[in-house]
């Protein structure tokens, strides 16, 4: 009898298990704002330590189009080890590259999809440029796992299941002043849902220069 009660009481906790794991994550929201208090779109709140604090599995392949002499996104967020495509939608030719610490590349002049995949192996910010049209720029953010989010219209955001333990949180954005760690969070997450701010200085936005000629064009 007691091998039998044994046997059941494992069953039962093998069963209730993944319940209680899931019960255990937890959602980290708040909202990146100005100086002005005003909610900032478009930013990136992304857990920094543990750098393994998500799944950082294989990720499908990314896009960035160049479109109208213009990077399509402009700003486009990726995982460690995610391969981005470049692909050229123009009817002229473009020349790729980056001197970024966290990935120096180089897609020499090309047209359509002749250009390979470009793997983006180390977590950072990676700017990016046409050595042609000098006036197109983009930016490539590598982080290290799949706990990030990007604000709304509002400047909210929510990281969902996070679970227990103490996490470093930053916040980003392409005109920010500020350096990511000067806005480094510790947040310890436990029995319930966390609620954090950001603030950022923001610098003013230019104005896209007009698409112009080149001598490739």
């Amino acid at each position: 009898m007691r091998f039998y009660e044994s046997v059941w009481a494992f069953v039962t906790a093998l069963a209730i298990w993944p319940i209680a794991s899931f019960a255990e994550q937890r959602t980290i929201a708040g909202q990146v704002v100005g100086e002005d208090g005003k909610g900032i779109p478009q930013a990136i709140v992304f857990v920094q330590e543990p750098a393994d604090a998500a799944s950082s599995a294989p990720q499908p392949a990314a896009t960035m189009d160049q479109y109208n002499k213009t990077f399509v996104p402009d700003v486009l967020p990726v995982l460690v080890g995610t391969q981005v495509k470049f692909p050229n939608r123009d009817q002229i030719r473009h020349h790729v590259y980056s001197f970024s610490r966290a990935k120096r590349f180089e897609l020499p002049l090309y047209k359509g999809e002749e250009a390979s995949p470009v793997l983006f192996d180390k977590a950072g910010v990676v700017k990016i440029g046409c050595n042609i049209h000098d006036w197109m720029s983009a930016i490539i953010l590598v982080l290290p796992n799949s706990h990030y989010a990007v604000t709304d219209e509002q400047g909210r955001f929510a990281l969902s299941g996070v679970e227990s333990g103490r996490y470093t949180l930053a916040a980003w954005h392409a005109q920010s002043r500020d350096k990511t760690e000067d806005t480094l969070q510790s947040v310890d997450v436990a029995a319930s849902d966390l609620e954090i701010a950001f603030r950022l200085s923001l610098t003013p936005v230019r104005a896209r220069p007009a698409a112009r000629g080149a001598r490739w064009d």
